[in-house]
C-alpha cells in the first residue's frame, strides 16, 4: 500500500469560511507539510481575475524549502488559467472538469460532448506549454452516470492525462461505492488515480482509506479537514492510519503541532475527542477499560499515546469496579469493596471522575 497524500489546505482549505491566512502562516504550513512527509502540496488556485503574486511567492518558497515535495496549482477548466499556472512552473497542474449531468447541464449549460472535448483540448494545451504532469479533477464523479465516467476516463487515457482525481463533491458516497469507482476508473485508465472526498456525512476519512485499499495512488487531505461545508478527508487522520496501521512514514507529532497552530489561527478549537489529535482521546474512566489498560494498554488502545504526542490518563469514578480500583490503587489496604464504594461516592458527589493525582487521599484513608 504505497498511496501518497496531496495536501490541499492552501487551496480547498482556503475556501472554508474562516479568517484568511497570512503569508507567514501559509509559509509555516508549507514547512510543516514537508516535515510531515506529504508527497504533494496544492499551493492554491490560479485566477486571472486577481493578482497572483502571493501564490508566486509561495511557489518560490516551496521550491526552495521543499525540494522533494511536488508543488501543484489548481485551475479552472480554462486556457487562461492553465497558462497563468504554467508560468509558475509547478511540478503539477490540475484542472477541474465537471462530468455529472447535474453540473454540465444545470450549472454550465453544456453537454457531455463538451466535457470530452475540453478534456482533450486542455490537456493538449497544457502540454504545449511544457507542463510535464497534468492532473484532471473529475468534479461530481460520484453522481456521474458510470458509463459516461468510463468514457471520460478512456479519453483521458488516450490523450495522456497523468492523473485522474475522482471527486465526491458533495460527500454522499459510502466507502464501498468509492472503492467500486476506483476500480471502474482503473479498468479503462492506466495513469495514476487520486480521490477528493468531502465529509458531509462524516465518511471522508473512511472513503480515503477505502480508495487506497482499492488501488488509488493519491488521496487529497487537508489539515483539520478544512474545506467547503463539512470539509474533506483530514490529513491527521489519514496519515495517522497509514503510519500506525501500515508503517508509512509520516511525522504525526509534526501533524499535531501544525493542526494546533492552525486551529488557533482560524478560531476553530480542537475538540477533546477529536481522533488522533484530541487532548482527551486517551482518557478512560470506565472500569472495564481502566482495568484492561492498566494490565495491557493494547486491549483498549489502537496505538500508544506517545505516537501522536498524547498522554494517557486513567481515572476512577462512579463507573469504576473493583478491578479498576485495584489497578490504580495497588498499594491501598483494607476492604476493596468499601474502597470502591468510597471512590464511587466521591465521584458522584463532585459529578466527575477522579484523576490519578487525586487518589492520594484514598491511599491515606485506607492505610
Amino acid at each position: 500500500m504505497f498511496a501518497r497524500l496531496i495536501d490541499t489546505t492552501l487551496r480547498e482549505g482556503a475556501q472554508a469560511p474562516v479568517p484568511y491566512l497570512s503569508a507567514d502562516q501559509k509559509a509555516s504550513i508549507v514547512r510543516a507539510l514537508v516535515a510531515i512527509g506529504v508527497g504533494e502540496i496544492e499551493l492554491g488556485h490560479i485566477t486571472t481575475a486577481f493578482d497572483n503574486q502571493g501564490l508566486t511567492e509561495l511557489s518560490e518558497l516551496a521550491h526552495a524549502e521543499a525540494p522533494g515535495v511536488r508543488r501543484a496549482i489548481w485551475c479552472r477548466a480554462r486556457t487562461e488559467d492553465i497558462e497563468a499556472a504554467a508560468a509558475l512552473r509547478p511540478e503539477v497542474i490540475s484542472f477541474a472538469l465537471p462530468v455529472s449531468d447535474r453540473h454540465l447541464h444545470g450549472r454550465l449549460g453544456k453537454d457531455r460532448a463538451w466535457a470530452l472535448d475540453q478534456l482533450v483540448e486542455l490537456t493538449d494545451f497544457a502540454r504545449s506549454l511544457g507542463v510535464s504532469y497534468v492532473s484532471v479533477g473529475l468534479e461530481d464523479a460520484t453522481r456521474t452516470e458510470v458509463g459516461f465516467l468510463r468514457e471520460v476516463c478512456s479519453a483521458a487515457d488516450w490523450v495522456g492525462v497523468d492523473r485522474l482525481r475522482v471527486a465526491d463533491t458533495v460527500g454522499i458516497a459510502p466507502p464501498g461505492l468509492i472503492a467500486s469507482l476506483v476500480g471502474e476508473v482503473a479498468a479503462v485508465y492506466a495513469g495514476e488515480i487520486a480521490v477528493h472526498l468531502h465529509n458531509d456525512f462524516g465518511m471522508a476519512t473512511a472513503n480515503a482509506i477505502a480508495a487506497i485499499q482499492a488501488g488509488a495512488a493519491w488521496t487529497d487531505v487537508s489539515l483539520l479537514g478544512l474545506g467547503e461545508r463539512a470539509g474533506i478527508s483530514k490529513l491527521e487522520e489519514v496519515a495517522g492510519w497509514l503510519a500506525l496501521q501500515t508503517g508509512a512514514r509520516y511525522d504525526l507529532l509534526a501533524a499535531r503541532e501544525i493542526c494546533e497552530q492552525l486551529a488557533g489561527w482560524i478560531g476553530r478549537p480542537i475538540a477533546e475527542h477529536t481522533p488522533v489529535i484530541g487532548p482527551e482521546i486517551f482518557t478512560a474512566e470506565s472500569g472495564l477499560h481502566v482495568a484492561g489498560i492498566a494490565a495491557d494498554p493494547t486491549t483498549y488502545e489502537p496505538y500508544p499515546p506517545e505516537a501522536v504526542g498524547a498522554v494517557r490518563q486513567l481515572r476512577l469514578g462512579r463507573h469504576s469496579g473493583r478491578a479498576a480500583v485495584a489497578a490504580l490503587l495497588p498499594d491501598a489496604v483494607g476492604d476493596l469493596t468499601s474502597l470502591t464504594s468510597g471512590v464511587r461516592a466521591a465521584a458522584a458527589a463532585r459529578s466527575s471522575a477522579l484523576a490519578e493525582h487525586e487518589l492520594d487521599a484514598f491511599r491515606r484513608d485506607s492505610a
